[in-house]
């Protein structure tokens, strides 16, 4: 049996599917984003009365906040695993693109942490 040509690297394994993994989570992410923004006021005398209201009211409204939560949670975690993944496999020799994997993650970060933040300092939970 003759063995044919193939152009995958030997190494290929599952840690190659983290970047699909990170696109189909940041959409649903968009999606319950969009979503969530649909019943959210920003009047800073009902803002949160409005969204304790919302999840006792709006069928499936808690649900979509915590789905939500997750997927943020799950993209970070995911989003660490593949610039983890690319520092083993392709550190030597390609630095300029992991150092700005890094930086995408400290900038999401930031804006995941400042994107949060209610009126009077209050943190969604």
């Amino acid at each position: 049996m003759v063995l044919m040509y193939n152009s995958m690297p030997i190494s290929i394994n599952y840690s190659f599917n983290f970047g699909v993994i990170l696109l189909v989570i940041y959409v649903c992410l968009l999606l319950t984003g969009f979503f969530c923004t649909f019943f959210y006021n920003n009047l800073l005398s009902v803002s949160f009365n409005n969204l304790i209201l919302s999840s006792v009211n709006i069928f499936f409204f808690s649900s979509l906040r915590c789905f939500h939560n997750t997927f943020a949670n799950l993209f970070f975690l995911f989003m660490f695993f593949h610039i983890f993944k690319s520092f083993f496999y392709s550190s030597s020799q390609v630095v300029l693109t992991l150092i700005l994997g890094v930086i995408i993650f400290i900038v999401s970060c930031a804006i995941a942490f400042f994107g949060y933040c209610l009126p009077m300092g209050q943190m969604s939970f």
